[in-house]
């Protein structure tokens, strides 16, 4: 890395103030910053576009939390990880070291320091030139990682949701108004819901392959995204093949896939469009489900990022999980999922999967 070139450098904790001085020297220095709340987050950014250094506050991570050492040095394997740690969290330095971190650093975060660091990072290093892991293999790793936290939260949220149903019938039963259950109840079946999506992505999810008609699958999952994300302005036009020899799918997943990416179209064309969707078996005994929306398309640095949880581009309120989830589920089936997109031109998934021979 030639001495003029600018690094990047991700900050990851819940309290931005620690990393101020250094974010702010490090900006003026040319280099790109970026701050993010927590370590599952910098794990799914590190995996598509790895930062040449990360720093994180693992003061305040539970023991469990800091398993994410070891899961971003698979993700990202050339590139430096420092623990930022307070004189009362030092204990920790021995761990996080043996958990992959190249090093420990003061917290607050000294400026002087960090920039320091990076000017060795700057300097050549032995193994630049090495094979970069496959984004597959960094999708393995985070799915892992995901699997774990999403089963950690279910069965208690399991729990809690079997109680807030005793007590909503109880509501019920009682007549009696202004509870808060009902709505408790609400919001912890949308984490249900975004735990469901993190298994489907880590490939964990509750599914069951059997010969599927896509075309039907397809259909249900259009009027679904419809539904859901409501837009009388776009218009969806429909072009499947008949006689489509069926893929091995579990209907469902297959159905989710497909909504995720139809709402993540209808989302992006909020003045109005166009989306196509055409089913189609090309020349290889594979089936294509092609998607095109006529929005604004997806600028170049953000569509590495398209299939990361909890990335979301339209700032829609989602938690950003749809597309993970659809790529999980696709490949789970020994599929692919594509994207191309011209900024101002709009956008193309094509979702490809064995046909049932």
């Amino acid at each position: 890395m030639a001495e003029a070139d600018p690094i990047k450098v991700m900050f990851v904790g819940a309290d931005p103030a620690a990393f101020s001085a250094a974010i702010d020297a490090l900006t003026e220095e040319g280099h790109e910053v970026e701050c993010v709340a927590s370590p599952f987050k910098a794990l799914t950014a590190n995996t598509l576009s790895p930062a040449d250094l990360t720093v994180i506050d693992a003061s305040r991570l539970d023991d469990q939390m800091l398993e994410v050492f070891d899961a971003l040095k698979e993700v990202a394997t050339d590139r430096l990880l420092f623990a930022a740690v307070t004189p009362a969290a030092r204990a920790r330095a021995a761990r996080v070291l043996n958990l992959g971190s190249d090093a420990i650093i003061g917290l607050p975060v000294d400026a002087e320091e960090v920039q320091a660091l990076v000017r060795k990072l700057r300097a050549p290093r032995p193994g630049a030139g090495a094979e970069q892991v496959s984004v597959d293999e960094k999708f393995r790793w985070l799915g892992e990682f995901a699997a774990g936290v999403a089963h950690n939260v279910n069965n208690p949220l399991t729990t809690v949701i079997g109680y807030l149903q005793i007590l909503c019938s109880k509501v019920e039963s009682s007549n009696a108004g202004g509870s808060v259950f009902p709505t408790m109840l609400k919001e912890c079946n949308r984490i249900s819901a975004i735990v469901k999506n993190l298994l489907l992505f880590s490939g964990n999810g509750n599914i069951e392959p059997r010969p599927v008609d896509v075309n039907r699958a397809v259909d249900a999952a259009l009027l679904l995204a419809g539904s859901e994300e409501k837009n009388d302005k776009v218009r969806t036009e429909r072009s499947y093949q008949p006689g489509l020899p069926a893929v091995m799918a579990d209907e469902e997943a297959l159905k989710l896939a497909c909504e995720n990416i139809a709402i993540n179209a209808r989302q992006a064309m909020r003045d109005g469009g166009t989306l196509s969707v055409e089913t189609v078996e090309d020349r290889t005994g594979h089936v294509l489900v092609k998607f095109s929306d006529t929005g604004p398309g997806i600028p170049p640095e953000r569509i590495t990022r398209i299939f990361e949880p909890f990335y979301s581009g339209w700032n829609s309120g989602s938690v950003g999980l749809g597309l993970a989830a659809s790529y999980g589920i696709v490949k789970g089936f020994g599929g692919n999922i594509e994207v191309t997109s011209l900024n101002g031109s709009g956008t193309s998934f094509v979702i490809e999967l064995p046909a049932c021979v």
